[in-house]
């Protein structure tokens, strides 16, 4: 019986020590917002120069490829 209390008392301190997550700090916020940002604006770039370079094609005559490589 003792065992099994004592068993109980580990599982409940480790549950415990799981569910305690701190908050992130400030630096930690800030560099997971500039990530995002960051990849953010690489798609928007991508996006700018596909669509110039469509724009430009259709200006110049020529064929936009199928595929959307640039």
């Amino acid at each position: 019986m003792r065992m099994l209390t004592l068993a109980s008392g580990a599982l409940l301190t480790a549950a415990t020590l799981t569910a305690c997550k701190r908050e992130p700090t400030f630096d930690e916020r800030y560099a997971g917002a500039q990530k995002v940002i960051r990849q953010k604006a690489r798609e928007l770039d991508r996006d700018m120069a596909k669509r110039a370079a469509e724009d430009q094609a259709i200006q110049g005559g020529a064929t936009v490829p199928a595929s959307g490589a640039t």
